[in-house]
């Protein structure tokens, strides 16, 4: 275990300010905002919250036309009908704009979308890329990032690739990615080094996010004036980009003016690692949640999941990702 004296040094050495003077006179606000600064976690309790109403609901609709016929035939008649009727609704919206949706990613799979933003030169759209890592095999972190290396924009890319104090061989698994990738033409390669035990955290990708998008704004000295040039992706240590993805991201961003401090960018997620060596349950979960990722989650704007893009004002105005949860989807900033 740390002494509080070697994590308070760490601190320090990576923009992060505690002492409330200190925090006033700090002259890069972008970085030195502290760990102190971020929004308190929701009160209340950690166990009992509003969305377990949600299973609770499930529960008592699964086994009602078990039950429900004892109480009244004609209560039975007509409310078994009438929630058949409401899902039966739901589902058939949700399948119509995933036909959508799929379509479209169909009919641009040759798209070139860099074309989309020729006259757009003027702008320097650049592009960070986080991914968390703690104990995924280090074969599986490189084949993700080859996909990021073999993208149409790679030279936009700065990749940040972000281990926890607690992973084991570390420093060999950031020597190895370092040597494979050194002389792909990412703008630049940033390692970061998650201390265990900083105060106000818990462990989880929130606070390995938090901590490897700060040092790297740090290290690219990123001004507030291009702040709004510089969108961050963030994703899992098994993720694979289509070979476009940043350009059509790119094209996106900029045919919307920059929309800056209102939009987050989700892209469709499909599960289809190996899918057919998996079994029933698996393929079938996976499946579904393709399936309503691109005709709920999306079309509704109802959450974030696992990779999503934003701009870096939109992270500083959020105070970049909250150290004080686990999972940084759903919640996102």
């Amino acid at each position: 275990m740390k002494s509080n004296a070697t994590i308070e040094q760490e601190r320090q050495n990576y923009g992060y300010i505690t002492d409330e003077k200190e925090t006033a006179k700090a002259t890069h606000a972008v970085i030195e905002t502290g760990l102190s600064s971020h929004r308190s976690m929701k009160s209340g309790s950690q166990r009992f919250r509003w969305n377990l109403a949600f299973n609770l609901l499930v529960w008592l609709i699964v086994p009602l036309p078990l039950w429900i016929p004892f109480v009244s035939n004609r209560v039975a008649y007509y409310l078994l009908a009438s929630i058949q009727g409401v899902f039966v609704f739901m589902w058939t919206i949700i399948a119509i704009l995933a036909l959508k949706n799929a379509l479209i990613l169909y009919m641009n799979r040759s798209r070139n979308f860099i074309d989309d933003y020729s006259g757009y030169e003027k702008i320097p759209i650049r592009h960070i890329v986080a991914i968390s890592c703690y104990k995924e095999p280090v074969d599986l972190i490189a084949r993700s990032i080859q996909t990021l290396a073999e993208q149409t924009e790679v030279h936009r890319i700065t990749m940040v690739i972000s281990f926890e104090e607690r992973t084991p061989d570390k420093e060999k698994k950031c020597e190895f990615l370092q040597e494979k990738f050194q002389n792909c033409a990412f703008e630049r390669i940033i390692f970061t080094i998650h201390p265990y035990g900083l105060p106000n955290e818990i462990p989880g990708k929130c606070s390995n996010a938090n901590f490897g998008l700060r040092k790297a704004v740090k290290d690219m000295a990123i001004t507030q004036n291009e702040m709004d040039n510089v969108l961050v992706t963030t994703c899992d240590a098994d993720s694979r980009f289509p070979p476009q993805y940043i350009a059509a991201l790119t094209s996106k961003y900029l045919k919307e003016n920059r929309p800056a401090l209102t939009t987050i960018y989700q892209s469709p997620l499909f599960y289809n690692w190996k899918l057919d060596s998996l079994s029933f349950v698996t393929r079938v979960t996976g499946l579904l949640r393709s399936f309503l990722k691109l005709g709920a989650l999306i079309p509704f704007n109802i959450n974030t999941m696992s990779i999503f893009s934003f701009s870096l004002s939109l992270a500083q105005k959020g105070d970049f990702i909250h150290p004080g949860y686990q999972m940084d989807d759903i919640i996102c900033l």
